[in-house]
């Protein structure tokens, strides 16, 4: 027995999914190697909006999860005029804790739960909000981001995500990856 096709619900998909491919291919045209600018879905509600954030310089206290994040990469710095600026530093896992211990005021590498609760769901390349966190920067292969949470399976990796896509994934604790620091509030 033949199933039948909705030819009309094929046809608004294909449209759908060729606006998807052209809006990609027109950001990436547009992108420098190392800047890079959010696409996202007006449609779908804000999962970070800028009013869960208290700014305050360099720092961001979310509301809802009650963390103080830096606004900057580990490697950058805020300014007031001009955001984050400087080089995203890549950092080994044990070197981003030994960086957020030297650097005291209980700032530390954030759990993944953490670290995901930052990613807004509605947009890619990056997924998070950049009015509260400028300066994502893709570093050839995504924005990953360590968290401080080891893959039960594979106690060897421990998670990241990446920043570009959301994607959350596994990686050993030596590999170079950005970092962004938090610190629980009272």
């Amino acid at each position: 027995m033949k199933v039948p096709y909705d030819q009309s619900r094929i046809s608004r998909l294909r449209n759908h999914i060729m606006k998807k491919i052209i809006t990609f291919l027109t950001l990436t045209s547009w992108l420098t190697a190392s800047a890079v600018w959010a696409a996202c879905d007006e449609s779908i509600a804000e999962s970070t909006p800028s009013s869960r954030f208290v700014l305050n310089g360099g720092e961001a206290y979310d509301q809802q999860t009650k963390l103080a994040w830096q606004r900057c990469s580990v490697g950058t710095t805020w300014t007031s005029d001009a955001g984050c600026v400087g080089d995203v530093k890549l950092l080994g896992l044990d070197k981003a804790k030994q960086f957020a211990q030297a650097l005291g005021d209980g700032w530390r590498v954030p759990t993944i739960e953490e670290l995901y609760s930052i990613v807004e769901q509605r947009c890619f390349n990056p997924t998070i909000n950049a009015s509260v966190f400028p300066a994502v920067t893709n570093v050839g292969e995504g924005a990953p981001y360590w968290s401080d949470t080891p893959v039960e399976e594979i106690p060897s990796l421990v998670y990241f995500v990446d920043f570009i896509d959301g994607a959350i994934d596994g990686h050993s604790k030596g590999f170079p990856l950005a970092v962004r620091l938090v610190r629980s509030e009272p």
